[in-house]
């Protein structure tokens, strides 16, 4: 987006109290529930599928601190920060934009998901979604860093399942 498109949408918000509520609400609440969905699964999994509850921490994990490292290597400035504009929601932090965390994570714990319980990873699929979207439209991010974000939590996912369970299987072997 320019820098006049998120200014639009930012005054459309701040002129309505109701829908910047609404977003602020859904862009905390979607971030808040998979991180509660995620420690119900790993709950589960511990419980009742134990094997699974290992990759199901690592690979999420990895990909928090492989994708921490690559955006702060990265580090590419906020739009606010090059576009001149205040975000709606106030936010301190001037650069590490690419690939958005939030969307990372969401995005690598919704893939684990998807090999664990398919309702239970579509959900977390659309809140990884839902975030991304809420980071562009309160002005926190580029529509590049949340579309980095959901393909490198994604991508790292999926690799890394498979190579964890390579991995077991070849020391079990």
């Amino acid at each position: 987006m320019t820098e006049q498109q998120y200014r639009a949408v930012i005054a459309w918000f701040q002129e309505r109290p109701a829908a910047k509520g609404a977003l602020y609400l859904a862009s905390r609440g979607a971030v808040a529930a998979v991180y509660v969905l995620y420690g119900v699964l790993l709950l589960w999994l511990a419980a009742w599928r134990q094997p699974l509850v290992i990759p199901a921490a690592l690979v999420p994990a990895a990909a928090f601190w492989v994708g921490s490292a690559l955006r702060a290597r990265i580090n590419r400035p906020r739009p606010y920060t090059a576009l001149g504009y205040q975000p709606l929601f106030p936010k301190k932090e001037a650069g590490r934009s690419m690939p958005s965390r939030h969307c990372f994570s969401a995005a690598a714990i919704a893939v684990v998901a998807l090999h664990c319980s398919l309702p239970l990873g579509v959900v977390l699929a659309v809140l990884a979604v839902l975030i991304a979207v809420s980071r562009v439209i309160t002005g926190v991010h580029y529509i590049s860093d949340v579309l980095a974000g959901l393909a490198f939590g994604s991508g790292f996912a999926l690799v890394g399942w498979q190579v964890y369970l390579l991995a077991a299987r070849a020391l079990l072997s």
